[in-house]
């Protein structure tokens, strides 16, 4: 019994001693977001129309229907500004200096 407890003090007192140290690992390279477009072009999203519905059929798609082709409009619209960034990364803007 008199070995075992020097043996586990010196045992436990190694685990210390290595957790004390920081871990090495290297720092993560920075990134630099460029912007491919001006926040002035993106295009409103078309308004929510869901508190004009009152339950009528026939109002609510009338409601619905110029609604739903603005918002197929402005996805079309984000998707081709999108597209254009995707496929010129070389045309993007120059990166804000941190």
């Amino acid at each position: 019994m008199r070995r075992v407890v020097p043996l586990m003090l010196l045992l436990l007192g190694g685990c210390a001693a290595l957790q004390k140290q920081p871990p090495a690992t290297a720092a993560p390279p920075k990134t630099v977001v460029a912007a491919c477009i001006d926040a002035s072009q993106i295009p409103p999203e078309p308004p929510m129309v869901g508190a004009r519905f009152n339950g009528d059929a026939k109002h609510d798609l009338q409601v619905l229907a110029p609604n739903a082709k603005a918002l197929r409009e402005w996805g079309e619209q984000m998707r081709a500004m999108l597209t254009g960034c995707a496929a010129n990364p070389a045309a993007a803007a120059p990166a804000a200096k941190p």
